[in-house]
């Protein structure tokens, strides 16, 4: 699982130090080398692998050449910046996303933190708009059927007003968007309520930086885990839940100022 070079190891002992679960052990005279018997507690998070600055280690069969460099990060103001410019998109242009600009962002999923490092979220990316159509057409037929509407009036009153939206026709749930992305969490995952969100937070704030809009979507959420049927039309696998949805797309719509926000009370 863990493997040291020897002649690349400087003895540093930073991956020793770095390890949370103390796996790796620095003898006196040695290698880091990792324990037998705690190796089965290994969380596969790569901080090993990171911090060695000679490169030395190996983790579960990757090497420091198997690993993107360091390299410029924002400065702190271009970052909050980007945090103020974020606006909830409901107003979408018909463009296609480029196929590049859609393998960045799906691969930018790939460094979402989970709890416990538990690295078993599922992505469901919805980017034709032709799939978007055919799957708002199920979900709008599913709930204009009586018993699901009654349902949802009666165990989401807050949702009322929005049934009637869809009973006449109105897209009040999507706004058109061109595509989504769902995040499907494993129902007994350490972090299910909050693992979903922080990757498709990453996701959104990626997505921004090259000028696609986006827009949390709790009701689709909502409508896909709790309504009969929904997740066949996404084959949900077993054992996961919808933990979060994302609408995304060229906007059609130009902000030309931040917003002014009541601000978060803060302790300290």
């Amino acid at each position: 699982m863990i493997q040291v070079d020897l002649e690349k190891c400087c003895r540093c002992g930073a991956c020793v130090k770095d390890c949370v679960v103390n796996v790796l052990q620095l003898p006196e005279e040695g290698v880091p080398f990792a324990l037998p018997e705690r190796e089965a507690g290994c969380m596969h998070c790569g901080h090993c692998l990171a911090v060695c600055p000679t490169g030395a280690l190996t983790c579960d069969g990757k090497s420091a050449a198997d690993c993107e460099p360091l390299g410029v990060i924002p400065k702190p103001e271009e970052m909050i910046q980007l945090i103020r410019q974020r606006r909830s998109i409901r107003q979408w242009k018909e463009q296609p996303i480029d196929d590049e600009i859609l393998e960045k962002l799906k691969s930018s999923l790939d460094w979402a933190p989970t709890g416990c490092n538990v690295h078993n979220l599922q992505f469901i990316i919805v980017d034709s708009p032709a799939r978007m159509e055919w799957l708002k057409a199920r979900i709008y037929s599913r709930l204009r059927n009586r018993l699901v509407n009654f349902i949802c009036k009666l165990f989401r009153p807050k949702f009322a007003r929005f049934m009637d939206y869809i009973l006449s026709g109105d897209d009040v749930i999507f706004f058109g968007a061109p595509a989504m992305i769902v995040a499907l969490v494993p129902k007994n995952a350490p972090c299910a309520d909050f693992d979903p969100v922080i990757a498709l937070t990453q996701f959104g704030l990626c997505a921004q930086t090259f000028g696609l809009g986006t827009c949390w979507c709790g009701f689709a959420q909502g409508i896909l885990e709790k309504v009969p049927g929904m997740k066949k039309l996404l084959a949900v696998p077993a054992g996961y839940r919808v933990g979060a949805v994302m609408l995304f797309g060229w906007p059609d719509v130009k902000y030309h100022r931040c917003t002014k926000p009541e601000p978060f009370e803060k302790r300290s």
